[in-house]
């Protein structure tokens, strides 16, 4: 995926959970794809940054702007997202 890409969410993201359907017509656009870079400050923790994806959604005729990081993602076993359209380069 990458920054201009038209993308909704898998199917494996709500075929077991119908608590999720609600995000199955959900179109969107990835705003932003950030990879985190190295952490050199010896006081935080962790030795990167977190990777984020930005991504406009079109929900029932309205834009709402949502951030997913790999916190989320890395704890679901498979992608999030499914690319659509792709924006060629």
């Amino acid at each position: 995926m990458r920054v201009g890409d038209v993308v909704k969410f898998s199917r494996e993201y709500y075929k077991d959970s119908p608590g999720h359907a609600y995000v199955k017509d959900w179109i969107g656009i990835i705003l932003e794809f950030n990879i985190g870079a190295p952490s050199l400050d010896p006081q935080v923790s962790h030795h990167r940054d977190k990777d984020e994806i930005k991504v406009s959604w079109s929900i029932l005729g309205e834009t709402h702007i949502m951030t997913y990081d790999e916190l989320w993602w890395s704890n679901l076993g498979f992608e999030p997202f499914e690319v659509v359209s792709s924006e060629c380069r």
